[in-house]
């Protein structure tokens, strides 16, 4: 059934049997608690014929008392044997035995003395397993072909080819038996078009995606055959977020399904299959007769690329253009487990080069990037688990460089080998793994039990995320909780490089931290999306320039006039300005003559642990 479902479909090297899903399917459907029901009824209903026709061979031929038990045991141990096989799931040996069975009963009823009766039996009971084993449709053209066999041993008696029976059942033997068996055969084939049915429906939600019908990824791992070269790409649709915030959420099945029908018109020009992998990610599966190269896959990638490129999507009068972006890997022989994998680095490749389309080509610094990844967030969790993070404090200077005003928390990790890095190279895998608000909220927890030792002001770098989660505004309120007999307060930094598209959720952050005597602070200002509408529209207190402004004032005269003009912007606006990265003298020179209020940088102090 699922074979010619997927043969229709066009899933012709679809290895279905080798999926998890279609095990676990098998191994419900053939539950033996179904076969045991179903085989206990097909006995229980031949065991009175087969006893009647026991005693009716015994009366006429005279037969020993004993050889009606003797059939009767031949039974028993027949029925104990099929149900050990059924409840064991000898599925193999099961086929065998019922393939036997009509073998058995032609010889017994022609040959035997008083054979017919255990035919009786065999005769009853093949129907029920050979429609059980073989599901209804083989297990009908099964009991056709046995029941075949019988008219024609019938035929070839009355023919006189072979010896006559030796008993003629009786109609009442014979209307007994007909009706267990259509009964039985109703019963089990009502059973397993219900059950055909049901595999049907759930095997089409799990193989199809029920927005696209493209088939799933679990179809593409189990369509590579071990023998073949491929090219398999992933095509992801780069503005499918921004365009399901601009015009609602149910506007996602629309790209879906717009992009997967142009997909599907241009696979039997390039000769690919399209498969689903997330909602906005595809995967085109290239066939290949020869070994792909790097430059002949780039090619007809891009022929792909500017086929959909042709067409918009039509929405109302206007026509919506979707961006694809490309990451893909050539599949060799052997390798067929893993173009997942090198296609997403060839993917995120690609998004860092802002390039439509990559080719994985064994790169290296790629794989270097995606191993140090994986390092990287194995260090987090450990540090983690085991509590290893560390904060250390860098002092923040007046103008004159002498008088300590507050101090900037930052965040350590313990690497392996026992030293401390800072978190900065981590904070990537961070946001992208989860781990980002533990780190913001450990770093607050160890700045409130600064203020509470040494009672000093104290600085944290916070993202827009933390500002939205509510579970970040309760760690607030306890911080200032613990806090609030000290004259110390918080100082939160707000990246800069962040987007600031959440306005009024920063104004109430700031209105609600400034009721406990926290201050707001810009960080970063000068670089990313930097702009003075931040700092018109934000009531914040401090500024900190960025300090790869801050170090080009030595040889730059542009970037040197710029913090000129961001110190002059805040000193109107009465908002104080911070110099970052303050590392020789030249540089502590150069801003004192500008008149920043406050300095920081490892000229002054560098990071270290509070007493």
């Amino acid at each position: 059934m699922l074979e010619k479902k997927f043969i229709r479909q066009g899933l012709l090297d679809f290895a279905y049997k080798d999926t998890a899903w279609y095990q676990k399917i098998r191994d419900e459907s053939r539950h033996y608690r179904y076969h045991l029901i179903l085989y206990a009824l097909s006995t229980a209903l031949a065991f009175p014929p087969f006893l009647s026709a026991s005693l009716f061979f015994n009366k006429r031929y005279d037969l020993m008392p004993s050889q009606p038990v003797v059939h009767l045991a031949v039974f028993l141990i027949l029925s104990a044997l099929l149900a050990f096989l059924i409840r064991f799931r000898r599925l193999r040996l099961m086929t065998y035995v019922s393939l036997a069975l009509p073998v058995i009963g032609f010889f017994a009823s022609v040959y035997s003395p008083g054979g017919s009766g255990l035919y009786m039996m065999i005769s009853l009971v093949y129907p029920a397993l050979a429609i059980q084993l073989r599901g209804s449709r083989r297990g009908s053209y099964w009991c056709a072909g046995y029941f075949g066999l019988v008219s024609a041993v019938g035929f070839l008696q009355a023919s006189s080819v072979l010896p006559p029976w030796l008993i003629s059942p009786t109609f009442e033997l014979s209307a007994v038996s007909f009706l267990t068996y259509a009964f039985i055969w109703v019963f089990s084939y009502a059973s397993e078009k219900r059950q055909e049915g049901m595999i049907s429906r759930l095997t089409d939600m799990i193989v199809f995606d029920e927005s696209t019908g493209l088939p799933c990824r679990d179809v593409l791992l189990h369509s590579l055959k071990k023998n073949r070269f491929y090219v398999f790409a992933i095509i992801k649709i780069e503005n499918f977020s921004d365009l399901v915030a601009l015009f609602g959420y149910e506007f996602s099945d629309i790209i879906s399904q717009f992009a997967s029908r142009k997909l599907r018109k241009y696979e039997n020009r390039y000769r690919y299959r399209t498969y689903q992998l997330k909602y906005n990610e595809y995967g085109i599966l290239i066939d290949s007769d020869v070994e792909p190269t790097v430059q002949g896959a780039e090619q007809l990638l891009s022929k792909i690329v500017k086929s959909l490129d042709l067409e918009s999507l039509p929405w109302e009068r206007d026509r919506i253009r979707l961006v694809y972006r490309l990451g893909a890997a050539i599949v060799l022989p052997g390798d067929e487990r893993s173009p997942l994998s090198r296609s997403d680095i060839a993917l995120k490749k690609a998004e860092r080069t802002h390039s439509v389309l990559s080719v994985f080509d064994e790169d290296e610094s790629e794989k270097t990037t995606a191993y140090e990844s994986v390092i990287r967030f194995s260090e987090l969790i450990n540090n983690r688990e085991t509590e290893g993070f560390r904060a250390v404090f860098q002092p923040i200077f007046c103008d004159k460089g002498a008088e300590v005003v507050w101090y900037e928390a930052l965040l350590r990790l313990r690497r392996q080998d026992g030293s401390y890095v800072s978190i900065h190279p981590y904070l990537e895998v961070a946001k992208s793994t989860g781990l980002y608000p533990y780190l913001t909220d450990f770093i607050l927890r160890a700045s409130a039990d600064a203020i509470v030792r040494n009672d000093v002001d104290v600085s944290v770098n916070i993202a827009i995320h933390d500002i939205m989660r509510p579970e970040f505004i309760l760690l607030v309120d306890e911080v200032f909780e613990i806090i609030k007999e000290k004259k110390g307060r918080i100082i939160f930094e707000i990246l800069e490089s962040d987007e600031l598209v959440e306005l009024d959720r920063c104004l109430w952050f700031i209105e609600y931290i400034t009721r406990y005597g926290f201050k707001i602070a810009i960080d970063d200002f000068g670089t990313g999306y930097s702009n003075y509408c931040t700092l018109i529209n934000l009531p914040v207190d401090i500024v900190k320039i960025d300090g790869s402004l801050i170090r080009k004032i030595r040889t730059d005269d542009n970037a040197r006039t710029l913090v000129e003009g961001i110190v002059h912007f805040c000193r109107k606006s009465n908002k104080k300005t911070v110099a970052e990265f303050v590392e020789d003298e030249l540089v502590f020179d150069s801003l004192r003559s500008m008149h920043i209020d406050y300095l920081q940088g490892y000229y002054l102090a560098e990071p270290a642990a509070l007493a």
